[in-house]
């Protein structure tokens, strides 16, 4: 298929965790003692989804599926084999799709591989991407007259439908896992998280009822900001199980995960997590959040109220980068301190100039926010990721813990292309056995 000529940055300021640490033996020596060559590859099919949500999936306009789901019948009873179909249909503009994106790709097959030894999982994934150039930077904010504003945004983003920004937002590959806690997750998938109340949905909620919500208002309130969208969240951590609002009481919840009635969330970034060698860990009950713990991933100052830290000059030759650089694979993208920060000073950077809204501290990540090791290569439009994490992580109001001697299902997802929010892929459940028999991946016991 013919491939889009975009920039790829990332925007959102808190939209996804980096968790990792500079150069980490720790990915090197686990994942590097893999020999891939002898694990086999399996093939899942992922698809362009549209609006199809939890809700939309249990209503009549469903083909007259809504009581085979009710009653608890999986996705792949009726749609095995037709994912390329499904994308192709939804892609478009129909009932579930009322913006399409031009020239975005209703479907994508992926390469798995999976591994374990004793105390580890390992996976390496592999996919095409649809652009010709690797989508791995990030947000950026823009010199202009002595101010800053942001720069750049995904593909759907009225800004860039209008051609006053450019398109430009990271890749992301996720990939969600439970262990069956969660009633019908291995039947539905993520579908099982997504609600017509998201952004981007039928009936995206209102940004300050949201900011304004005990719970879901404050999931930022660490950073010293509101929380103004829904986000990922299952039915059985409501009192109403497809009401945004009705989150059930704080022991309830602390019950539920107790339970393992969660799931675990892994997103690798080629911008915001992929620099550090980690992926971000995200945990899903009354809303996607990150991990208990501390991401090295902070604003740069105030970010369009002015940055803190701009490119040292004597390490890279530039305190800030020109929209040309963004394409020079040489220039640093990235502020990494210790590394190729210096204090920001506005008479070294003139008007046009781009400096990365975000800062990575390496040095500062911490407990269960730091349990994946990740890294990620592009040659050729195509992305190779390898993670790592212990089966156990010691985290278990987090992540989900894995044993040898079980199956577990799992969900697979790619944001390509510059295209940000709920313009991806996805896949029907999957399943992973480790060491317990059929499934659709075969984890290999490695020696």
């Amino acid at each position: 298929m013919h491939k889009r000529s975009v920039i790829c940055l990332g925007k959102g300021l808190f939209g996804v965790a980096l968790v990792g640490l500079l150069a980490t033996p720790l990915l090197a020596a686990e994942v590097g003692s893999v020999d891939w060559s002898q694990v086999p590859v399996s093939k899942p099919r992922l698809f362009y989804p549209g609006q199809s949500s939890y809700e939309w999936l249990r209503i009549e306009d469903h083909k007259k599926a809504s009581n085979e789901v009710k009653g608890g019948e999986a996705c792949l009873k009726c749609h095995k084999g037709e994912q390329k179909s499904l994308g192709g249909i939804l892609v478009e503009e129909g009932r579930l799709e009322p913006d399409p994106i031009d020239g975005k790709s209703g479907y994508k097959r992926i390469e798995v591989q999976a591994a374990h030894d004793a105390e580890n999982i390992y996976l390496r994934v592999s996919w095409e991407s649809d652009a010709e150039v690797e989508g791995n930077l990030g947000n950026f904010i823009r010199s202009e007259g002595g101010e800053w504003a942001f720069w750049g945004n995904h593909r759907q983003h009225e800004t860039v439908l209008d051609e006053e920004q450019p398109a430009i937002y990271p890749d992301r590959l996720g990939i969600m896992i439970g262990d069956n806690s969660v009633p019908l997750y291995p039947e539905h998938g993520c579908w099982m998280t997504c609600h017509d109340s998201l952004v981007g949905m039928p009936e995206e909620a209102d940004e300050d009822e949201v900011a304004e919500h005990p719970v879901i208002g404050k999931l930022y309130e660490k950073f010293g900001v509101k929380n103004e969208h829904v986000r990922k969240f299952l039915p059985g951590s409501r009192d109403d199980e497809t009401s945004w609002d009705t989150v059930k009481a704080e022991g309830d919840l602390a019950a539920l995960r107790k339970k393992g009635a969660f799931l675990d969330l892994i997103i690798w970034d080629a911008s915001l997590t992929n620099p550090v060698d980690y992926a971000a860990d995200f945990n899903v009950l009354e809303i996607k959040k990150v991990d208990a713990g501390d991401s090295p991933l902070l604003p740069n100052g105030k970010m369009i109220g002015g940055p803190e830290y701009m490119f040292d000059t004597a390490k890279v030759g530039y305190a800030a980068l020109t929209e040309d650089d963004l394409n020079d694979p040489a220039k640093a993208k990235h502020l990494i301190l210790g590394v190729n920060t210096a204090p920001y000073d506005a008479g070294a950077i003139e008007d046009g100039g781009l400096l990365p809204a975000h800062v990575l501290d390496p040095q500062k990540a911490s407990g269960s926010a730091a349990d994946v090791q990740a890294k990620g290569t592009w040659e050729d439009g195509t992305y190779t990721v390898v993670l790592s994490r212990k089966l156990d992580t010691g985290h278990p109001d987090d992540d989900i813990a894995l044993k040898v001697g079980s199956i577990y299902t799992f969900g697979f997802s790619i944001h390509d292309d510059a295209a940000g929010k709920r313009a991806h892929q996805v896949s029907f459940p999957v399943t992973v056995s480790i060491g317990a028999g059929a499934a659709d991946i075969q984890a290999v016991t490695l020696k």
